[in-house]
Protein backbone atom coordinates (compact mmCIF):
# COMPACT_ATOMS: atom_id res chain seq x y z
CA UNK A 1 0.00 0.00 0.00
CA UNK A 2 1.63 3.69 -0.77
CA UNK A 3 1.61 6.62 1.60
CA UNK A 4 2.72 9.83 2.41
CA UNK A 5 6.00 9.95 3.15
CA UNK A 6 7.35 13.47 2.81
CA UNK A 7 5.17 17.09 2.62
CA UNK A 8 6.81 20.51 1.27
CA UNK A 9 5.97 23.74 0.60
CA UNK A 10 7.89 26.46 -0.98
CA UNK A 11 6.86 30.16 0.93
CA UNK A 12 9.22 32.26 -1.57
CA UNK A 13 9.22 31.03 -5.65
CA UNK A 14 12.90 28.77 -6.41
CA UNK A 15 14.08 29.44 -2.42
CA UNK A 16 14.45 26.72 0.25
CA UNK A 17 11.51 24.43 1.61
CA UNK A 18 9.54 24.26 4.78
CA UNK A 19 9.36 20.66 5.42
CA UNK A 20 5.44 19.80 6.75
CA UNK A 21 3.48 17.38 8.44
CA UNK A 22 -0.10 18.64 6.84
CA UNK A 23 -0.50 20.16 3.56
CA UNK A 24 -3.78 22.21 3.35
CA UNK A 25 -5.04 22.49 -0.67
CA UNK A 26 -7.07 25.22 -0.83
CA UNK A 27 -8.65 25.92 -4.83
CA UNK A 28 -6.07 23.55 -6.36
CA UNK A 29 -3.27 25.22 -4.49
CA UNK A 30 -0.62 24.24 -1.16
CA UNK A 31 -1.26 27.01 1.31
CA UNK A 32 1.68 28.85 1.78
CA UNK A 33 3.03 27.80 -1.58
CA UNK A 34 5.26 29.88 -3.97
CA UNK A 35 2.72 32.83 -2.08
CA UNK A 36 6.22 35.46 -2.71
CA UNK A 37 9.05 36.34 -5.53
CA UNK A 38 11.94 38.21 -6.39
CA UNK A 39 11.20 39.45 -9.69
CA UNK A 40 13.04 41.97 -11.82
CA UNK A 41 12.85 45.70 -11.67
CA UNK A 42 12.04 45.69 -15.87
CA UNK A 43 8.71 42.65 -15.41
CA UNK A 44 6.56 44.92 -14.52
CA UNK A 45 5.28 46.86 -11.54
CA UNK A 46 5.54 46.03 -7.60
CA UNK A 47 1.86 45.78 -8.01
CA UNK A 48 2.03 43.36 -10.89
CA UNK A 49 1.08 39.86 -9.61
CA UNK A 50 0.28 37.77 -13.53
CA UNK A 51 1.76 34.95 -13.91
CA UNK A 52 5.71 35.17 -15.50
CA UNK A 53 7.93 32.59 -16.36
CA UNK A 54 10.86 31.88 -14.09
CA UNK A 55 13.46 32.86 -16.11
CA UNK A 56 11.78 36.44 -14.95
CA UNK A 57 12.64 36.20 -11.34
CA UNK A 58 16.15 35.57 -9.21
CA UNK A 59 15.54 31.45 -9.08
CA UNK A 60 17.60 28.62 -9.18
CA UNK A 61 17.19 28.05 -12.93
CA UNK A 62 19.97 31.35 -12.88
CA UNK A 63 21.05 31.80 -9.78
CA UNK A 64 21.68 28.02 -8.31
CA UNK A 65 23.63 29.50 -5.13
CA UNK A 66 20.27 30.40 -3.81
CA UNK A 67 19.90 27.61 -2.60
CA UNK A 68 22.78 28.32 0.07
CA UNK A 69 20.00 30.71 1.63
CA UNK A 70 17.64 29.44 4.09
CA UNK A 71 14.55 31.08 4.36
CA UNK A 72 11.63 31.05 6.80
CA UNK A 73 7.96 32.73 6.29
CA UNK A 74 5.66 33.23 9.15
CA UNK A 75 2.11 32.64 8.38
CA UNK A 76 0.91 34.74 10.78
CA UNK A 77 3.26 37.21 11.77
CA UNK A 78 3.87 37.77 8.00
CA UNK A 79 8.09 37.90 8.83
CA UNK A 80 10.06 37.09 6.42
CA UNK A 81 13.93 35.80 7.25
CA UNK A 82 16.56 34.92 5.85
CA UNK A 83 19.80 33.01 6.26
CA UNK A 84 23.13 32.60 5.38
CA UNK A 85 25.30 29.52 7.12
CA UNK A 86 23.66 29.68 9.75
CA UNK A 87 23.80 33.80 10.43
CA UNK A 88 20.52 35.79 10.23
CA UNK A 89 21.33 38.76 7.64
CA UNK A 90 17.93 39.57 6.91
CA UNK A 91 14.44 40.26 7.88
CA UNK A 92 11.22 42.28 7.47
CA UNK A 93 7.94 42.17 7.33
CA UNK A 94 6.10 42.18 4.10
CA UNK A 95 3.22 44.48 4.86
CA UNK A 96 5.48 47.08 5.33
CA UNK A 97 6.77 48.75 2.25
CA UNK A 98 10.29 49.71 3.79
CA UNK A 99 10.98 45.80 5.08
CA UNK A 100 9.94 44.65 1.57
CA UNK A 101 12.68 46.97 0.04
CA UNK A 102 15.04 46.02 2.79
CA UNK A 103 14.65 42.38 2.25
CA UNK A 104 14.91 43.34 -1.88
CA UNK A 105 18.15 45.19 -0.96
CA UNK A 106 19.69 42.50 0.84
CA UNK A 107 18.76 39.38 -1.63
CA UNK A 108 20.24 41.94 -4.66
CA UNK A 109 23.31 42.12 -2.77
CA UNK A 110 23.68 38.22 -2.21
CA UNK A 111 23.08 37.91 -5.53
CA UNK A 112 25.41 39.87 -7.12
CA UNK A 113 28.12 38.43 -4.77
CA UNK A 114 27.61 34.98 -6.89
CA UNK A 115 29.63 34.09 -9.51
CA UNK A 116 26.85 32.39 -11.50
CA UNK A 117 24.06 35.27 -11.42
CA UNK A 118 21.52 37.18 -13.53
CA UNK A 119 22.29 40.70 -12.22
CA UNK A 120 25.86 41.78 -12.99
CA UNK A 121 25.79 43.06 -16.19
CA UNK A 122 22.04 43.77 -16.03
CA UNK A 123 21.40 47.08 -14.61
CA UNK A 124 17.79 47.25 -15.85
CA UNK A 125 16.81 43.67 -13.49
CA UNK A 126 17.59 45.89 -10.54
CA UNK A 127 16.09 47.34 -7.96
CA UNK A 128 15.09 43.63 -7.52
CA UNK A 129 10.85 44.00 -6.26
CA UNK A 130 9.46 41.63 -4.13
CA UNK A 131 5.84 40.49 -5.19
CA UNK A 132 3.00 38.77 -3.57
CA UNK A 133 0.62 38.71 -0.68
CA UNK A 134 2.08 35.71 1.04
CA UNK A 135 -1.22 34.32 0.39
CA UNK A 136 -2.19 33.38 -3.15
CA UNK A 137 0.27 30.64 -4.57
CA UNK A 138 0.64 32.95 -7.78
CA UNK A 139 4.55 31.94 -8.63
CA UNK A 140 4.51 28.44 -9.51
CA UNK A 141 6.12 27.37 -12.66
CA UNK A 142 2.70 27.16 -14.37
CA UNK A 143 -0.34 29.21 -14.48
CA UNK A 144 -2.54 26.65 -12.85
CA UNK A 145 -0.51 25.74 -10.27
CA UNK A 146 -1.16 22.30 -8.23
CA UNK A 147 -0.10 20.14 -6.26
CA UNK A 148 3.34 17.98 -7.29
CA UNK A 149 4.13 14.49 -5.98
CA UNK A 150 6.92 11.77 -6.61
CA UNK A 151 7.56 8.29 -6.32
CA UNK A 152 10.28 7.57 -3.62
CA UNK A 153 11.70 4.26 -5.99
CA UNK A 154 11.65 6.52 -8.84
CA UNK A 155 14.41 8.63 -6.72
CA UNK A 156 15.94 5.81 -6.29
CA UNK A 157 16.10 4.55 -9.49
CA UNK A 158 17.44 8.01 -10.71
CA UNK A 159 20.36 7.56 -8.38
CA UNK A 160 21.49 4.21 -9.57
CA UNK A 161 21.27 5.84 -13.57
CA UNK A 162 23.82 8.55 -12.45
CA UNK A 163 25.89 6.48 -9.77
CA UNK A 164 25.54 8.73 -7.05
CA UNK A 165 22.73 10.26 -4.42
CA UNK A 166 20.16 12.78 -5.66
CA UNK A 167 18.75 14.77 -3.03
CA UNK A 168 14.95 15.01 -3.59
CA UNK A 169 14.69 18.78 -2.75
CA UNK A 170 16.43 19.13 -6.41
CA UNK A 171 12.61 18.52 -7.90
CA UNK A 172 10.74 20.79 -5.03
CA UNK A 173 7.99 18.42 -5.38
CA UNK A 174 5.01 18.84 -2.30
CA UNK A 175 4.12 15.07 -1.84
CA UNK A 176 7.17 12.17 -1.25
CA UNK A 177 5.22 8.73 -1.25
CA UNK A 178 6.62 5.39 -1.09
CA UNK A 179 5.13 1.52 -1.76
CA UNK A 180 4.95 2.59 -5.90
CA UNK A 181 6.92 0.76 -8.45
CA UNK A 182 10.16 3.31 -9.81
CA UNK A 183 7.98 5.81 -12.65
CA UNK A 184 4.99 4.55 -11.53
CA UNK A 185 3.21 7.65 -11.18
CA UNK A 186 4.24 9.40 -14.65
CA UNK A 187 1.66 6.61 -15.95
CA UNK A 188 -0.81 7.47 -13.53
CA UNK A 189 -4.40 9.17 -15.00
CA UNK A 190 -7.71 9.84 -13.82
CA UNK A 191 -8.15 10.12 -10.35
CA UNK A 192 -5.83 9.40 -7.42
CA UNK A 193 -7.16 9.57 -3.35
CA UNK A 194 -4.98 10.71 -0.74
CA UNK A 195 -6.24 10.65 2.72
CA UNK A 196 -9.95 11.28 2.48
CA UNK A 197 -10.03 13.42 -0.95
CA UNK A 198 -9.51 12.90 -4.29
CA UNK A 199 -7.35 14.33 -6.96
CA UNK A 200 -7.20 14.15 -10.53
CA UNK A 201 -3.88 13.59 -12.90
CA UNK A 202 -3.02 16.47 -14.59
CA UNK A 203 0.23 16.10 -16.04
CA UNK A 204 4.30 14.15 -15.86
CA UNK A 205 6.17 17.10 -14.86
CA UNK A 206 8.65 18.13 -17.18
CA UNK A 207 12.02 19.54 -15.50
CA UNK A 208 14.37 22.05 -16.44
CA UNK A 209 18.21 23.30 -15.31
CA UNK A 210 16.63 24.07 -12.14
CA UNK A 211 17.44 20.55 -10.95
CA UNK A 212 21.17 20.72 -11.71
CA UNK A 213 21.36 22.87 -8.52
CA UNK A 214 22.91 20.95 -5.56
CA UNK A 215 20.71 22.25 -2.36
CA UNK A 216 23.72 22.23 -0.70
CA UNK A 217 26.44 23.15 -1.93
CA UNK A 218 24.99 26.03 -4.46
CA UNK A 219 26.52 24.91 -7.54
CA UNK A 220 25.91 22.78 -10.58
CA UNK A 221 26.93 19.43 -10.20
CA UNK A 222 24.74 16.86 -12.03
CA UNK A 223 23.41 16.35 -15.47
CA UNK A 224 20.23 15.46 -13.93
CA UNK A 225 18.04 16.08 -16.87
CA UNK A 226 20.33 13.60 -19.26
CA UNK A 227 20.05 11.06 -16.29
CA UNK A 228 16.11 11.32 -16.11
CA UNK A 229 15.77 10.50 -20.12
CA UNK A 230 18.07 7.38 -19.75
CA UNK A 231 16.72 6.46 -16.44
CA UNK A 232 12.74 6.26 -17.17
CA UNK A 233 13.24 6.73 -21.16
CA UNK A 234 11.00 9.50 -21.78
CA UNK A 235 12.30 11.97 -24.38
CA UNK A 236 11.60 15.10 -22.09
CA UNK A 237 13.53 15.27 -18.84
CA UNK A 238 10.18 14.22 -16.65
CA UNK A 239 9.91 13.57 -13.08
CA UNK A 240 7.17 13.63 -10.82
CA UNK A 241 3.02 14.28 -11.34
CA UNK A 242 0.96 17.24 -11.59
CA UNK A 243 -2.77 16.81 -9.58
CA UNK A 244 -5.56 18.78 -8.51
CA UNK A 245 -8.87 18.45 -6.08
CA UNK A 246 -11.58 16.31 -8.21
CA UNK A 247 -13.56 19.27 -7.78
CA UNK A 248 -12.30 23.17 -8.51
CA UNK A 249 -12.90 25.24 -5.51
CA UNK A 250 -12.48 22.42 -3.12
CA UNK A 251 -10.56 22.67 0.14
CA UNK A 252 -8.87 19.06 1.07
CA UNK A 253 -5.35 18.44 3.13
CA UNK A 254 -2.52 15.61 2.79
CA UNK A 255 -1.48 14.65 5.93
CA UNK A 256 2.09 12.32 6.79
CA UNK A 257 0.91 8.33 6.67
CA UNK A 258 -2.53 9.37 4.15
CA UNK A 259 -2.80 5.83 2.07
CA UNK A 260 -2.73 6.60 -1.77
CA UNK A 261 -5.42 4.61 -3.77
CA UNK A 262 -5.24 4.67 -7.67
CA UNK A 263 -8.33 4.64 -9.46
Amino acid sequence: MSKVVELYRYPVKSFTPERRSELSVVDGRVTGDRVLAFRFADKGSVDDWKWQTKHNFVALVNTPGMALLELGFDDVSRVLSLRFQGELFAEGSINTEEDRIDLCEAVGEYVTSLDDNPLVGHPERVPLKLVGDGKQGLFHDTSAGGVTVHGAESLKSLESQVGAPVDGRRFRTNVVIDGVEAWEELGWTGRISIGDHEYRVVNPVTRCLTTHANPVSGERDMQVMDGLVDANGIEAPTFAVRLEPSRRGLTTSISLGDLVVVG
